[in-house]
């Protein structure tokens, strides 16, 4: 929630109420022409959260996993690698009816270990460069968070319409349930033509348009319109500069969605 609302200054106090400390990390995976993303995984702190009681968690839009912090591990990429990544990539070659042999561009961070695998090339960016040519840290998170927030601002403004509560209550409402099915739409909405432009500063010579954008300008103007529409304390005031506050994953008040990227340079 925007820092200024009385939900996010009430959050601290309300009983029952801890929406602010809960913390999801999400890990993406595309590749170079922007053609495919990979299904997310997604890091939890609670393996068996209330909101997904009688779920099969196989069948989530995301690879669901959780440890206490809900950060990525050596021991969760690994899992990651072998039990996502490579079926996952090695069924689209299949599909595409190309020679399962790929590289992995991946960011350098501490978690991430060396792994080796027949048809995988596994590639460290060099130290401190990630903000800089890491193909999905290209605006690409920044879009993905901010149709996250769309989807959220629309759900709780629907909710105010039809079901007659109060925006606390909806707040309260708001499970980690919806979080994992907002994520999967807002992954959907980022275009093809973002992923591939993402690479002009790694692979220059694998975009096909360099000049293609997202839209988010209209993109912000929608979710300062939702903000409006709700309405109360620090929503009927909701600006620009309140949404880059969101989406910044070292603010206190943010979307509560940490990210870590990697990029499939040729699949």
């Amino acid at each position: 929630m925007p820092s200024r609302t009385f939900i996010a200054k009430s959050e601290k106090t309300a009983s029952g109420f801890k929406a602010a400390k809960d913390r999801v990390t999400f890990l993406f995976c595309s590749n170079a022409s922007g053609a495919r993303m990979l299904k997310p995984l997604m890091l939890n702190r609670s393996l068996h959260p209330r909101a997904l009681k009688g779920k099969n968690i196989a069948e989530l839009p995301v690879h669901f996993v959780a440890n206490k912090k809900a950060w990525v591990t050596k021991a969760v990429f690994i899992t990651w690698f072998n039990d996502c990544f490579v079926p996952e990539v090695k069924q689209y070659m299949i599909d595409m009816g190309l020679p399962f042999n790929v590289l992995l561009i991946v960011d350098n961070a501490p978690c991430h270990p060396c792994i080796e695998h027949p048809n995988v090339k596994v590639v460290f960016l060099p130290p401190n460069t990630t903000s800089l040519i890491q193909p999905l840290d290209q605006s690409i998170i920044a879009c993905f968070k901010k149709h996250y927030v769309k989807l959220t601002f629309r759900y709780i403004l629907e909710k105010l319409e039809n079901d007659g509560i109060t925006l606390t209550e909806v707040w309260k409402k708001f499970s980690i349930l919806d979080c994992i099915n907002h994520a999967a739409v807002a992954i959907t909405e980022i275009k093809q033509h973002t992923l591939n432009t993402c690479w002009k500063a790694a692979w220059p010579e694998c975009v096909i348009n360099r000049t293609a954008t997202e839209n988010t300008l209209m993109l912000t103007a929608e979710i300062v319109t939702l903000a409006h529409d709700i309405g109360g304390h620090g929503f009927n005031s909701f600006s620009e500069n309140d949404l880059v506050e969101m989406i910044q994953d070292d603010t206190p008040n943010n979307v509560y969605i940490k990210t870590t990227a990697m990029s499939v340079a040729k699949f």
